[in-house]
């Protein structure tokens, strides 16, 4: 794809001045507010570790729909009321067989789009647990031996979502590890699989300092996160980069906005050398505590508004002692990716790879001390200057 435009400063809010050698962003703070939990009351079949969640309407109502490991189901809920719904099972073997549930778009109860990555199979299903359709997308033997090319590894999460537009179906996913020749068009991370004509095919490879170190593989920094705007485009952001990227599905040109937390905060590689070489755990573990790294992206259709996590560094982390929160800011961007402003919110058992907007606000989810509980945390913005 084509860089066409970079663009750093909204609102008037935003500017640079050099501090030493360093361009410095400054980021005014703004006032987002926390509000009360939302919580949902879990029967014994079901537990509050999800894999995936999506919150739709239906009939006028918001529903939260999330995976559930234990059953191998989706189970709905009343976002408004916090009452049960129900839940669709699906069998792991057999001709209704998805294997373990992982991610899933609803669209409506005759069709459930679901993708495994583990097996590669992208499956069409119904609210009766029923399979109408399987196709394989197992995108690594299309590559030829002396192709540079490499498609991603297909992983929808929350945070990377299953989409459809039209006939195409968007599919994020990611590439474990750098290895060298690595450019702007070589290493895509956004899958569209168009279902009529049963096709693949590509876009959005990782930025610049991603082709200069390697970054230790793994979640940390090789997965991309993306939403989609009210115009359908792909806003897209990585965890090594300060902007982010907007690009009409269909367009190979995309526009690149600043949308980081300000400061001369540098988000360097663990180490120059390119090759796919395997790092230590530890290694991996104090180079995440000490380096700055961005996660979800979000629209809120109700304000109008993105907000994107920033994960600031912490030296003081003890990385024996799991799982790693890092201090996060929720950076504030309107409708035009013109940057607001950002706010530093508690320290918390959050679990950031589930996130969702509602009429209430931004949530979160944390981590529940009552296991019959879904619990995430609200975040209100409060009035800022337009």
């Amino acid at each position: 794809m084509i860089k066409c435009v970079a663009l750093c400063l909204g609102l008037g809010l935003l500017y640079s001045c050099s501090s030493g050698n360093k361009k410095q962003f400054l980021v005014p703070d703004i006032n987002i507010e926390e509000a009360d939990d939302i919580v949902f009351a879990l029967d014994d079949s079901t537990v509050q570790n999800m894999e995936y969640l999506q919150l739709f309407q239906r009939n006028d109502s918001d529903i939260l729909a999330f995976t559930n490991e234990y059953d191998n189901a989706i189970v709905f809920y009343d976002y408004k009321t916090r009452k049960y719904l129900g839940r669709t099972e699906f069998a792991k073997e057999g001709n209704n067989g998805i294997g373990t549930i992982f991610s899933f778009y609803y669209l409506n109860q005759d069709s459930i789009y679901l993708y495994n990555f583990t097996t590669y199979s992208l499956f069409l299903a119904n609210a009766r647990g029923e399979v109408v359709m399987k196709k394989d997308l197992h995108t690594i033997p299309n590559l030829s031996k002396d192709s540079l090319f490499f498609a991603p590894q297909l992983f929808p999460r929350t945070n990377s979502p299953l989409r459809k537009i039209g006939d195409e179906l968007l599919i994020a996913g990611f590439f474990m590890n750098e290895q060298a020749g690595e450019n702007s068009v070589n290493r895509p991370v956004m899958a569209y699989y168009n279902l009529s004509q049963n096709t693949l095919r590509f876009s959005d490879s990782y930025p610049s300092m991603y082709h200069k170190g390697n970054w230790g593989g793994d979640f940390t920094y090789r997965n991309p996160f993306y939403t989609l705007s009210p115009k359908n485009e792909i806003v897209l952001g990585f965890a090594a980069d300060h902007n982010i990227r907007v690009h009409g599905k269909d367009e190979m040109e995309y526009h690149e906005y600043y949308a980081g937390v300000g400061g001369d905060f540098e988000i360097t590689p663990i180490a120059k050398d390119i090759a796919m070489n395997t790092i230590a755990r530890e290694i991996v573990n104090r180079h995440y505590t000490r380096t700055l790294s961005y996660q979800a992206i979000v629209y809120d259709k109700y304000r109008k508004v993105y907000y994107r996590l920033a994960l600031l560094p912490d030296p003081d982390i003890d990385i024996k002692v799991g799982p790693i929160r890092k201090p996060i800011e929720i950076v504030v961007l309107n409708e035009h990716f013109e940057l607001i402003g950002k706010s530093a919110i508690k320290r918390e058992r959050y679990w950031i790879n589930q996130c969702f907007v509602s009429p209430d606000g931004f949530h979160i989810q944390i981590e529940a001390d009552n296991d019959d509980e879904l619990r995430f945390k609200t975040f209100v913005l409060g009035d800022y200057e337009k």
